[in-house]
């Protein structure tokens, strides 16, 4: 095992490596042919997320083909709002659906407690993996934020603009933010038993944070994603945890990520790298921000942007290579070695 899959933790604790660390946001997924072949064994992908032995290879699968520098479990965020009772099922072709959203206030009044035991199979996942992964590769756990977990429950589905959600917030502020509350603490119990379970990094995914406007984001999201991140700092268990962040587009100031409790602030594929770079002056690790698209292209245009983005971060303190969002089924697996071995070649 080469001294890069060493260096992950290294890049959080904003250490400068020669070589970034890297791995790829849903880096166990559709483009690979290998977890094409495990999924059409299950019906319902919950099914299959339920089933940790499965999920455990999942993980492993990415890690036997490219290396990467640390591994993630795998699960899918709305596993808190299917243990809230609000009914998840996934729908080929219209992605999640849920049987009893939040409609009104009276729904989240009525809605089951949550009880983090009810996700016991995602912590057995974490464990099985844990013991089956390399010993020097860190396994991350996550949860979605608080708000993109509300968004999702309120809408009762994918949605391109989430209007039932924005109207709910902008009709019943009070309720949005009970629900909010009861979100947050469910998120700190779930992540605080997969790092009991063994995982070794916790990220937050703010998947719909491009929904709000500044001043929506910063009450609606961000006040909570602080508050997720000071229970995890302040409990002995989570506390030296690293945690990373990662918020799709949100149209807020840069700087409002430059929060005590965060280790790496996860960079979105508009982010200036420059900005970034002075707005965080090395008080935060940097994870991101590839445009996925571009492994669509020819070889030599992804190698191009691989140096490109290695030379914009190469002083920088503790940066980690990844896409700027996950990445899309239609990518080539060849192309994914190809920026492997760009980013590792950058470095001998």
């Amino acid at each position: 095992m080469s001294d890069l899959n060493r260096n992950f933790i290294a890049a959080l604790n904003r250490k400068a490596q020669s070589t970034p660390p890297v791995w790829i946001m849903r880096q166990a997924g559709r483009y690979l042919p290998e977890y094409r072949k495990v999924r059409s064994n299950f019906k319902n992908f919950l099914d299959m997320c339920k089933t940790p032995e499965v999920c455990c290879e999942l993980v492993l699968q990415p890690i036997e083909r490219y290396d990467f520098d640390a591994a993630i479990i795998f699960s899918d965020i709305l596993t808190i709002p299917d243990a809230l009772g609000l009914g998840v099922s996934f729908v080929e072709g219209k992605g999640p659906i849920f049987s009893n959203p939040i409609q009104k206030p009276e729904d989240i009044r009525d809605m089951r407690t949550f009880n983090a035991d009810n996700l016991d199979y995602v912590y057995k996942t974490a464990e099985l993996t844990r013991r089956e992964l390399d010993k020097n590769i860190p396994l991350i756990g996550f949860a979605g934020s608080p708000w993109t977990l509300a968004a999702y429950s309120i809408e009762g589905s994918s949605s391109k603009n989430f209007d039932l959600t924005k109207s709910f917030i902008d009709n019943h502020p009070d309720d949005a933010h009970k629900f909010l509350e009861i979100l947050t603490d469910a998120c700190f119990e779930y992540l605080k038993r997969q790092i009991i379970s063994g995982v070794d990094v916790i990220q937050i995914f703010d998947s719909w944070a491009n929904l709000l406007s500044e001043s929506q984001y910063l009450e609606y999201s961000l006040d909570y994603i602080k508050k997720l991140l000071k229970k995890l700092s302040e409990d002995p268990i989570t506390s030296q945890i690293p945690t990373i962040v990662f918020a799709r587009d949100p149209k807020c100031d840069l700087a409002e990520f430059k929060l005590d409790d965060l280790s790496c602030y996860g960079m979105f594929t508009s982010i200036n790298p420059n900005n970034a770079i002075s707005v965080f002056e090395g008080s935060h690790a940097l994870q991101g921000n590839l445009d996925p698209k571009i492994l669509l292209e020819e070889d030599s245009v992804i190698k191009e942007s691989v140096s490109r983005i290695l030379s914009d971060f190469k002083d920088y303190p503790g940066y980690i290579f990844n896409l700027g969002h996950g990445i899309t089924p239609d990518i080539n697996p060849d192309k994914v070695k190809v920026l492997v071995e760009a980013i590792r070649d950058s470095g001998s």
